[in-house]
């Protein structure tokens, strides 16, 4: 069963609710789809990062192909999971942040 995530926008970036809103279920859905290869345990930082820098690349590749087929956000996407497994990956090694 799906768990519900409560986020709070604030009023001023009211305008971006419902593009964040589609990016968020998008990612996760990314995030969801590839959840069995559990890469925050099993790569290195540098190994995260090599990937992140891949699908920069497979970004700008589709931009130059068709930045309107919607593959072109859907690699934005895997962009910004990459992002976030490498903070996860750091927050697992104790990095901390505040707000």
């Amino acid at each position: 069963m799906p768990t519900n995530i409560l986020v709070q926008v604030p009023d001023s970036l009211r305008l971006h609710r419902d593009h964040l809103l589609k990016f968020f279920e998008g990612m996760i859905h990314k995030l969801d789809i590839n959840s069995f290869k559990d890469t925050p345990t099993v790569k290195s930082i540098p190994q995260i990062l090599d990937d992140l820098q891949q699908e920069v690349i497979e970004f700008e590749e589709q931009m130059a192909l068709n930045k309107f087929d919607e593959n072109t956000l859907v690699e934005l996407m895997d962009t910004a999971n990459f992002a976030y497994l490498a903070y996860v990956a750091l927050r697992m090694q104790g990095v901390e942040h505040a707000r």
